[in-house]
């Protein structure tokens, strides 16, 4: 396994579903991580590192207390079998990468059957959220870029978001905690479709301790405002992944969901989210884009 100090914490976070914060606490108590230091001061992490930590994961979703699991875990590497070293050019792809490739041969098929039994196997590589970025993320923006070349049909596009919408939705009921009283809520700008992406931040808000609720795609300011009053959030969340159509103005629009949300504080990301980020914050939100990291901070902070 590569000691090789490699990947920022923020890295590790990510592949992870662990806040930054937890993976500090992690190795002041238990000496795992054992990150390594750059020149600059850095946390720096090896794959032994990360796969510490995934192990620590699993261990701790069956119900093993952290200081029972890293006793465990210690001794499960104190000892690394050494494996074959693969022939030339033919390095094995991570578990990851070869979930996203059983996934895409199966859109590219249009075989529903095998999607959803793919999906099923993509669960049981890590927890939710590692899942979501590692696979069903990178699938979905691979999917977007084919359907964008016209190699995907709408009906395959259809299909897919359907699988995995559901999936999602149901991986957020199963992480949202029974006591959690933050509320996050998400929607859709007006004329954006495409809600797979928010159902990810939902998934990350769960994951974190919140209770999410989304209401999904096309939510106009107007349709906002009633469920607001009733939900109560203490964030709101808005996603856009394509440009706004000709005629509706960002700067009439973005100030019309700030009315709405008043003194609830909003973000605004997704991938067409930073064409926009002016006339977001002069309207008095956020823009994050797609910096996930952000958006963790954003979560995290008390």
């Amino acid at each position: 396994m590569e000691p090789t100090p490699r990947f920022r914490i923020q890295a590790v976070a990510e592949a992870t579903g662990l806040s930054t914060a937890t993976l500090r606490a992690w190795e002041r108590r238990y000496g795992i991580p054992s990150p390594a230091r750059g020149d600059s001061g850095y946390r720096l992490y090896s794959q032994r590192d990360l796969e510490m930590v995934r192990r620590m994961v699993a261990l701790g979703e069956r119900g093993v207390a952290p200081s029972e699991a890293a006793h465990q875990v210690t001794a499960e590497f104190a000892a690394p079998a050494v494996a074959a070293p693969a022939p030339p050019g033919d390095l094995p792809a991570s578990a990851f990468e070869q979930s996203c490739r059983r996934l895409l041969r199966a859109i590219e098929h249009a075989d529903l059957e095998r999607l959803e039994r793919y999906v099923q196997d993509a669960l049981t590589l890590g927890p939710a959220w590692t899942v979501y970025r590692q696979v069903f993320e990178p699938t979905l923006i691979e999917l977007g870029d084919r359907w964008a070349a016209g190699t995907v049909s709408v009906g395959q596009e259809h299909a897919t978001s359907q699988v995995l919408g559901t999936t999602l939705r149901n991986l957020v009921r199963l992480v949202t905690r029974p006591k959690a009283t933050r509320r996050l809520l998400l929607a859709c700008v007006t004329e954006e479709q495409h809600e797979l992406p928010l159902l990810g931040v939902a998934l990350l808000g769960a994951t974190l301790g919140w209770r999410p609720y989304v209401l999904g795609s096309r939510t106009p300011p107007d349709a906002l405002q009633g469920v607001l009053t009733q939900f109560q959030p203490d964030l709101v969340g808005l996603s856009i992944t394509i440009a706004l159509p000709d005629g509706l103005e960002p700067e009439a629009l973005f100030t019309a969901y700030a009315a709405v949300c008043g003194d609830v504080p909003w973000i605004v990301g997704g991938r067409a989210a930073p064409a926009y980020a002016d006339a977001v914050e002069a309207a008095g939100g956020r823009c994050l884009g797609q910096d996930v990291e952000a958006l963790r901070l954003v979560l995290e902070a008390p």
